[in-house]
């Protein structure tokens, strides 16, 4: 079977002897902040702005024909019974102007772009050579550059790629991380993994945090495992690592022949 992208799936609508079925997975799309090699984004206003300047509803409208939902937290809802009703950094550009201008980002040049005393409010976003991923990727420098945050985005070749991760060499990257079913975030999330091979890609510390996913590792109780999820969870999701954006869903073609599915 063959995961099919938004464009191929458009395609395939058309072809009369093909059924679309579609299947969640757990699997998330993020735009991981790495602190340590931006002075900026080492600002949680920044972050914060970052965040309300998404419009990830828009994302998932024009890029991904809505075959996908909306995601707040490391941890995608309908795996575990956590809490699914988790602070959420809506949309409101407004605002994130209003966060900049309180604090310190308030000088524009004649391009628009913000600035803090001689230091210019610049980023980069760098991501994978995949069609949808270029596409997000332009479409999040234009949401940001809305509110003055000057945006580069480069897509190296996947091998280059790869060792930037390893290295941790990167400002933002958009990328994906897929959690079992039986999920565990520890390799993801856990200070113990921000360094090659552990996948902890916005090199998020934080003790607290930590303890909920070492002990969540020893729980056997699913109701107390599921709430130090959750408590884990809103941590993440307040100290502002990384900007989920949206869970897609497995999309594929079946022929008339095979029957049974609803």
């Amino acid at each position: 079977v063959s995961s099919l992208s938004p464009q191929g799936l458009k395609k395939l609508k058309f072809r009369k002897r093909l059924s679309i079925e579609q299947l969640k997975i757990p699997r998330y799309f993020a735009v991981f902040l790495n602190q340590n090699q931006s002075k900026a984004l080492s600002d949680k206003n920044v972050r914060l702005a970052l965040s309300h300047a998404t419009d990830r509803a828009a994302l998932l409208k024009n890029i991904l024909d809505n075959d996908g939902t909306l995601v707040n937290s490391p941890m995608i809802g309908g795996i575990l019974d956590i809490n699914s009703n988790i602070k959420s950094y809506d949309y409101d550009p407004g605002l994130a102007k209003k966060i900049l201008e309180e604090t310190g980002w308030s000088a524009v040049d004649a391009d628009g772009i913000r600035g803090k005393g001689n230091e210019k409010l610049t980023l980069k976003l760098t991501t994978s050579t995949w069609p949808e991923l270029i596409a997000v990727a332009n479409a999040l420098k234009e949401q940001w550059r809305a509110v003055g945050i000057q945006v580069t985005v480069e897509t190296p070749p996947i091998s280059q790629l790869q060792q930037m991760i390893r290295d941790r060499n990167y400002q933002m990257l958009l990328f994906g991380e897929i959690l079992n079913i039986d999920p565990d975030p520890f390799s993801l999330w856990h200070s113990s993994q921000k360094r090659d091979p552990g996948l902890n890609l916005a090199l998020y510390d934080n003790g607290t945090a930590d303890k909920l996913l070492e002990d969540a590792r020893q729980t056997l109780n699913p109701l107390e495992r599921a709430k130090q999820y959750d408590d884990f969870q809103k941590l993440v999701v307040e100290d502002n690592p990384a900007i989920f954006l949206y869970s897609p869903y497995y999309l594929y073609g079946l022929t008339s022949g095979i029957n049974g599915f609803t």
